[in-house]
């Protein structure tokens, strides 16, 4: 069992799997956290799993700023 949970959290982590803090709150927070791990942009992602309608301009706002802020060999 636990080898079966390590396994699916860096899958989870890397997809930014929709939770329940990533529904209906600050959607430049949740953007800018996705950015800052490369996640792609998850906001088709979080309008089909969430209730709450996405704010995508905010999303995407916060998806570029924590982008940016990247660091690495791979910005």
């Amino acid at each position: 069992m636990t080898r079966t949970l390590l396994a699916l959290l860096p899958a989870c982590l890397l997809s930014a799997c929709a939770t329940s803090t990533d529904c209906g709150s600050d959607w430049a927070a949740v953007g800018e956290r996705d950015g800052r791990i490369n996640a792609g942009s998850q906001a088709e992602r979080y309008a089909a799993k969430c209730s709450a309608p996405v704010d995508r301009a905010r999303y995407e706002e916060g998806y570029q700023r924590g982008f940016s802020q990247r660091r690495g060999p791979f910005v």
